[in-house]
């Protein structure tokens, strides 16, 4: 299909209207109060793909922020009451592997520099790093399924069987 005018391209889902800083050091506090105030809180849902990443990668990206890097820090969610009512579901829509990598290397499952979380004596790099956490206010499971779609069908390593997945969840959303 040919479009000659920017206006006629189509667009994605809008992104999210809600950003907070999230410091590593207060991560687990950040959950813990989201997943107290919600009615649920799922950080593993069932259009999220596995725990991918391999030990390397996990490592690789927790380096990467500990060493200054800013990309890749955002962790989406969404929650369809969020500008009215901290009460309903909120679902981490993505952000999965990073988070789970973070999360991992501050529960001293693996070291970095061959230190483990525990070990190091100070505190002042990691209170540097931190999330982004965004949260949305889409309406229906239908519209969170076409936003994951959106965010990951471009470019993001994720593989067709697990697209097509999500794309079948969101047809079958679609005939309800």
């Amino acid at each position: 299909m040919k479009i000659t005018k920017f206006a006629d391209i189509p667009q994605y889902t809008r992104g999210a209207n809600y950003a907070v800083n999230v410091p590593w050091s207060h991560l687990e506090r950040a959950l813990e109060a989201y997943n107290e105030g919600c009615t649920n809180l799922y950080l593993d849902p069932d259009f999220q793909r596995g725990h991918v990443w391999s030990l390397d990668k996990k490592i690789a990206y927790v380096t990467y922020i500990l060493r200054g890097g800013q990309g890749s820090r955002e962790i989406k969610f969404n929650h369809p009451n969020w500008s009215n009512s901290v009460k309903g579901d909120m679902v981490l829509v993505d952000g999965k592997q990073r988070l789970e990598a973070v999360r991992g290397f501050l529960r001293d499952e693996f070291p970095i520099y061959g230190s483990l979380f525990s070990e190091f004596t100070d505190e002042l790099r990691i209170m540097r790093c931190d999330f982004v956490f965004q949260v949305n206010d889409l309406k229906t499971r239908e519209e969170v399924l076409q936003w994951y779609l959106d965010l990951n069908s471009g470019g993001v390593v994720h593989t067709e069987e697990e697209l097509n997945r999500v794309r079948e969840m969101l047809e079958k959303e679609k005939g309800n």
